[in-house]
């Protein structure tokens, strides 16, 4: 029986291996790389970009900043690995794809879709890149996959 920090994964069989935060900050692979300060800093840009958007289209104060928070925050909140900044992340290409597509339904799909739906791809893209790479494993959910395990011996060496 495999410990439980250790159970494989669903999809490729590889077990993750927990650890705790401090060890996560502690190792170099624990440090915010190049691609994680430059997704952060997009998540903030845009939410900057609906604010001002959502304000010069004349909405009031309030909706511009319940349109722009969120990708603040989870910008903020990548930069300083919190990890529930991965589920806002989720939320953010959530409501990316719902917007797209709530675009196209109402009309809005002449010329003014690409602008969504190049954020969908975006969003999507950064989304598959925080669940499935190895670095923002470490960083937001403090576990790395074990490559060495051997095919058939689920029972720990004593």
């Amino acid at each position: 029986m495999a410990r439980r920090g250790e159970r494989p994964e669903f999809y490729s069989g590889i077990p993750w291996v927990q650890v705790t935060p401090q060890q996560a900050r502690g190792l170099p692979q624990g440090k915010l790389n190049t691609a994680l300060y430059v997704i952060g800093l997009y998540f903030i840009g845009i939410g900057l970009f609906k604010f001002g958007v959502v304000l010069s289209v004349g909405a009031g104060f309030g909706t511009a900043v319940l349109n722009g928070v969120w990708p603040v925050l989870t910008g903020i909140g990548l930069l300083m690995r919190v990890p529930w900044s991965i589920i806002m992340a989720m939320v953010s290409a959530t409501l990316t794809v719902w917007f797209l597509i709530r675009g196209t339904q109402v009309g809005v799909a002449d010329g003014n879709s690409l602008i969504p739906m190049i954020e969908t791809l975006i969003n999507v893209g950064i989304l598959f890149y925080l669940v499935e790479g190895e670095r923002p494993n470490l960083i937001y959910r403090h576990r790395y996959r074990k490559y060495s395990v051997e095919q058939g011996d689920d029972e720990p060496q004593s």
